[in-house]
C-alpha cells in the first residue's frame, strides 16, 4: 500500500525550485557559490541540494570539470505521449519516451562521461519500441561532444558535435550494424537537444537512408521528472 505524502513534505518539494534558469550552470561550475553567493543561495535551492536529498548520480555539484558544459542535461526526462515519428517508409505514429542522463561514479579513472539511456514505447499498448544506451563525453578544453550508443535494433553509433549551455547538435560519425538487421542502411543522422526552460527538453532527429534524403524522423518534448 502506498502512503500519501504529508502536507509538510509536499510543501517542501513545491518550494524546492530554481528561480533562475542559470542555476544549474552556476552550481556545476562552482558549487561553493551555494554558500558564498547570497543570490545563488536564495534562488538555486534545488541545484544546491539544500532542501531535498536526491541520488548522487544526479547531483550536479559532483560533475567533473570537463563535463560541466552539459550540466543542463543531467536528470530523468519523460514524455508520456508527445513523441512523433515520420519517415516515407513507415506509417506516422506517436510514442512516449524516457531518457536518463546521469553522473559517473567518482572512482572511475577512465575518460569522464555522462551515462545515457533511452526507452521508447507505443502509446496504444505500452509495447517497447526502442531502447538505447551509451555515454556522452567532451574533448578536454573544448565544447566538442561525442555520444556513443548501442541500440536495440542492432545499431551501434558514434555522433559528434558542438555544445553550448542549452543546446547540443550531433552528427553521425560512424555506424555499425548486425548483419541480419532489417532496417534500411542509415547514411547520416543529425540529433539536436535543446533546453527550452529548466524543466523542458526538446529533442529532434533527422535521418538520411540509402533511399531517402535527409529529413525529420522523430520529434519530442520531455518534462524533467527527477530531480
Amino acid at each position: 500500500m502506498l502512503c500519501s505524502k504529508s502536507f509538510a513534505t509536499t510543501q517542501i518539494e513545491k518550494d524546492c525550485i530554481d528561480l533562475d534558469h542559470n542555476c544549474a550552470d552556476w552550481v556545476s561550475q562552482e558549487p561553493s557559490q551555494c554558500s558564498t553567493t547570497d543570490y545563488i543561495a536564495r534562488s538555486c535551492k534545488k541545484s544546491c541540494g539544500v532542501c531535498i536529498k536526491f541520488s548522487k548520480r544526479f547531483d550536479i555539484r559532483r560533475l567533473p570539470e570537463s563535463l560541466r558544459l552539459l550540466s543542463w542535461l543531467v536528470g530523468i526526462w519523460r514524455s508520456e505521449h508527445d513523441g512523433k515519428v515520420t519517415f516515407p517508409t513507415i506509417p506516422k505514429f506517436t510514442y512516449g519516451e524516457q531518457i536518463e542522463i546521469s553522473i559517473p561514479d567518482d572512482e572511475l579513472t577512465a575518460t569522464k562521461a555522462l551515462n545515457y539511456s533511452a526507452n521508447a514505447w507505443s502509446i496504444n499498448d505500452q509495447e517497447e519500441l526502442h531502447t538505447e544506451s551509451g555515454f556522452i563525453t567532451i574533448k578536454p578544453g573544448t565544447n566538442h561532444v561525442a555520444l556513443n550508443t548501442v541500440m536495440s535494433n542492432g545499431f551501434v553509433t558514434i555522433e559528434e558535435g558542438e555544445a553550448t549551455y542549452n543546446h547540443l547538435k550531433l552528427r553521425l560519425i560512424d555506424i555499425g550494424r548486425i548483419s541480419f538487421s532489417r532496417d534500411l542502411p542509415v547514411h547520416d543522422v543529425v540529433r539536436e537537444w535543446t533546453l527550452l526552460d529548466s524543466t523542458t527538453l526538446e529533442a529532434r532527429l533527422d535521418m538520411e537512408t540509402l533511399t531517402h534524403r535527409m529529413q525529420e524522423h522523430t520529434f519530442i518534448r520531455y518534462k524533467k521528472i527527477y530531480p
